[in-house]
């Protein structure tokens, strides 16, 4: 059963993966008209010159045919080369891939340490003063918008830190360009980017959470689990935070592909080097070679995370079949 469903998962995935890329090549072409990518580099290119660029990238035929190309490309493990630079689109991924993973890795381990047992508290004091603190930290995480908090963040944290004497973190980058790179050099930049992009998970996954363990709890075998004379710690921890935390295997199965485009408007503000940066960067330029990579990338890894939090269903809750 287990393969059937799989195997069904796979057919199902295939079309939305061709979907998503159809429509970002319409949307590309849409937007570029008749631009070539990467003629700024050279503003005294002649008309014929600029024709045959034309011709040697492709945007000379029918959208359907230079996408039946790709994709035939893409099949057979070549993913073509940048529009702007001639460069290997999978060199620019894999390049940029071990910044965005720390990034992104970081953000959800904070993110599920500091959201679980805020949920958790929620649940059990609910309708207290904690509990109303926390629901007012949580609609905070979904209303304040990631690039004004990483704002505040750098001009608290960085500028004014700084022009005061202080200690202060670094607003841009993954390392510094000089004498930097070491681990500590690492984690200062590390902190202000996943600080925001942590924020974001914990508001969201700790609501989740709470509810998740208010319904748990008002279940029959929690309370047979009370009668017979079970603590209260082990009826919370052992029988309902496990089964509260379901659906938030879902939710970080659908953040997997979080870990290759990052928090896209997290790496742009703090200028982290990361594929969601790149991704901003190349569609600006209209590369779309490049941009098309990267989604079908992250498509594959949606695909791959919502298959994964499914099968993670059936080990936390073996009532779960698949049929």
């Amino acid at each position: 059963m287990l393969a059937k469903y799989v195997a069904r998962r796979f057919l199902a995935s295939l079309i939305v993966v061709l979907g998503v890329t159809a429509i970002t090549l319409a949307l590309m072409k849409t937007t570029s008209g008749s631009y070539v990518p990467g003629i700024d580099l050279n503003p005294a290119l002649r008309p014929e010159d600029i024709a045959r660029l034309r011709t040697q990238l492709g945007l000379d035929e029918p959208p359907q045919v230079w996408y039946a190309t790709w994709l035939w490309n893409v099949i057979h493990g070549d993913f073509g080369r940048s529009m702007i630079d001639g460069s290997r689109v999978t060199d620019h991924i894999f390049e940029r891939l071990p910044n965005t993973l720390e990034l992104t890795a970081t953000a959800i381990v904070i993110g599920v340490l500091v959201a679980v047992p805020l949920g958790v508290i929620g649940a059990l004091r609910r309708g207290s003063k904690a509990d109303h603190g926390l629901t007012v930290v949580s609609v905070a995480g979904f209303a304040v918008p990631q690039f004004w908090m990483g704002l505040m963040l750098i001009l608290i944290f960085s500028v004014t830190l700084e022009q005061h004497g202080l200690p202060w973190l670094p607003s841009s980058g993954a390392f510094s360009a000089f004498q930097g790179g070491d681990l500590l050099d690492r984690v200062q930049h590390l902190i202000l980017p996943a600080t925001v992009l942590s924020f974001f998970y914990t508001s969201t996954w700790s609501r989740f959470i709470r509810s998740s363990m208010l319904e748990v709890l008002s279940q029959d075998y929690i309370r047979t689990a009370r009668a017979k004379g079970m603590s209260e710690r082990r009826v919370v921890y052992l029988h309902g935070l496990r089964n509260a935390l379901i659906p938030l295997i879902t939710l970080i199965g659908l953040e997997l592909p979080g870990l290759v485009s990052g928090g896209l408007v997290v790496e742009v503000v703090f200028g982290w080097p990361g594929i969601g940066k790149l991704a901003f960067e190349r569609a600006l330029q209209y590369d779309y070679t490049t941009v098309m990579g990267v989604t079908f990338f992250a498509t594959l890894l949606v695909i791959a995370g919502n298959l994964l939090a499914d099968l993670l269903y059936g080990v936390l809750d073996p009532r779960i079949r698949y049929g």
